[in-house]
């Protein structure tokens, strides 16, 4: 598209004026600039031009099975509720090592003064300067603990994926040529690519009928002149072509 755009901009394969690029929105107004007719867009001439080259290129779009579905997820509102559940599941980690620590205590046999007592409510149960595998010892001794264990082991590989989701996205924007500092959200860019792919199949449809009509008027006039000499062909053409025009859009 960026080398059709030239040569029409340039009228020719020149090299002045050339672009180097077009950001991934242009893609949406390609149905929007017209020819002189006012009836071929940039879009049919994309179409044409693909369908001339390379037809397999059509069907791009089957090459995207999962953009139009990426369009309706919100990636803002996904990591937002990974924080929230990050943050409750933090809370019941704490909760499962109170409980386990209060169950090593009870369990204990009473050798100590009501003093010491006091001290191993104070620091037995706190969790802060515990080990990790103390602590992974005490959450597997607790129903709650185990599932804190897995749980976190479950979200933990959550977070992984969305930071490595995160960095993709990110050089996905770099190779469209979006700045580093670009706003644009994921379901933004797929709602770009699906709006784009509909408006193509659209301009593909325009152009299958514009030579289904061409060919249609192609075969006509060759019979006319076979079995209508005396009849003017030219006129006899242009209303056998209006006919089927009319058949096309009924």
């Amino acid at each position: 598209m960026l080398n059709i755009g030239n040569r029409l901009n340039t009228a020719g394969p020149g090299q002045k004026r050339k672009a180097g690029a077009f950001s991934i929105k242009s893609l949406l107004k390609l149905n929007q600039a017209k020819a002189f007719d006012n009836k071929t867009t940039f879009l049919h001439y994309v179409v044409l031009v693909v369908q001339r080259n390379n037809a397999d290129l059509l069907d791009f779009k089957d090459d995207l099975p999962s953009v139009s579905r990426a369009d309706k997820i919100y990636w803002d509102q996904c990591v937002s509720e990974l924080e929230e559940v990050e943050t409750q599941l933090e809370n019941v980690r704490k909760l499962a090592l109170h409980e386990a620590k209060s169950n090593k205590i009870v369990y204990q046999l009473p050798n100590k003064t009501k003093s010491s007592e006091a001290d191993n409510d104070s620091d037995d149960l706190s969790v802060e300067s515990m080990s990790l595998e103390d602590e992974v010892s005490l959450l597997r001794s607790t129903k709650i603990g185990m599932f804190a264990l897995s749980a976190i082991r479950k979200v933990s590989q959550l977070r992984e994926r969305v930071d490595t989701a995160k960095l993709k996205f990110e050089s996905l924007l770099e190779y469209f040529g979006e700045s580093s500092d670009s706003k644009m959200q994921p379901h933004e860019l797929f709602d770009i690519i699906t709006t784009f792919c509909r408006s193509f199949d659209a301009a593909r449809a325009d152009v299958e009928k514009m030579e289904k009509v061409k060919v249609c008027f192609t075969i006509f006039c060759q019979i006319t002149i076979h079995i209508s000499p005396h009849l003017s062909s030219n006129s006899l053409c242009i209303s056998l072509f209006s006919l089927e025009t009319r058949r096309e859009k009924g």
